[in-house]
């Protein structure tokens, strides 16, 4: 089975506060599941389909452009975010299924660091979810964005930010819950409002279409748009692949950096309760 190698690493004798070992054969079993399952590989490549090319052609025809890019320009980094929310949704709703199989109670049970767990779950979740951001990438000719190997570096470090803080909301969500229905319901709670709120397929402010009219959009939903996480991180990747932003750099960076790391602290701190709670 899938993770009888990880299981085998796992009861080696860890370190105190940190097993790389562990870490990593965590990562690999994300690798391994990602690699057996065509279904996600196939919704990558639909909702590429469907967002960029469908979405951005049939609505980019009533959009001449958006601060002189086209509409299918101005949503690729968008449609990448799409695809790193649901692959790290999905990697995060494993770890319900593990608790219910028995994988994660073998664990919890060991005398493995949770610090260990925690990381080797988000990393290896976070690079599923910048394998599926990249199918997008490769689409990116379509929408007439030329991608060269610094841009594409660049675009995979957001890319992992973007995916270790989208993974550690959604360990913090599973390990408090204990059936897929409950992550189902509150995932989709998430998911959506983090897209759509994102400044994805609408920009924050600017000219927008043929009558060159200003998007003027309403307090409360700038509020909650600025409050959004992912809007920063989906402003430094379009930056990064459009070279347009419409928020500060340092603020970008800021919180890339930082609610990552932060959010990685609170899913070990996850991981440690549900050990505690037996």
């Amino acid at each position: 089975m899938i993770h009888e190698a990880a299981v085998a690493d796992l009861r080696a004798p860890p370190a105190r506060v940190f097993d790389l070992r562990v870490a990593l054969a965590l990562v690999r079993r994300e690798l391994l599941r990602y690699r057996r399952d065509r279904a996600q590989w196939f919704g990558g490549v639909s909702r590429t389909i469907l967002w960029l090319v469908i979405l951005g052609y049939g609505i980019g025809a009533s959009y001449t452009n958006i601060e002189g890019y086209t509409y299918t320009q101005y949503i690729l980094p968008g449609v990448v975010a799409l695809n790193i929310i649901f692959a790290s949704m999905q990697s995060a709703i494993t770890l319900v299924w593990d608790r219910q199989v028995g994988f994660m109670r073998e664990v919890l049970a060991s005398p493995v660091p949770m610090s260990a767990v925690a990381v080797g779950k988000l990393v290896g979740g976070a690079t599923v979810a910048a394998m599926q951001g990249t199918i997008v990438l490769l689409f990116a000719p379509l929408a007439g964005v030329a991608l060269t190997v610094p841009r594409v570096l660049l675009a995979w470090a957001v890319m992992y930010s973007l995916g270790i803080l989208l993974m550690s909301i959604g360990v913090l969500v599973a390990s408090r819950l204990a059936t897929f229905e409950g992550f189902g319901s509150i995932s989709n709670g998430i998911v959506l409002p983090l897209y759509f709120l994102s400044g994805a397929v609408f920009p924050l402010r600017g000219i927008v279409g043929l009558g060159g009219f200003m998007v003027d959009l309403p307090a409360w939903l700038r509020v909650l748009m600025y409050a959004n996480p992912v809007t920063y991180q989906v402003d430094l990747l379009r930056g990064v692949l459009l070279d347009f932003r419409q928020l500060p750099l340092p603020l970008d960076l800021i919180v890339a950096v930082a609610l990552p790391a932060a959010g990685t602290l609170a899913a070990v701190e996850a991981m440690a309760r549900m050990r505690r709670a037996g």
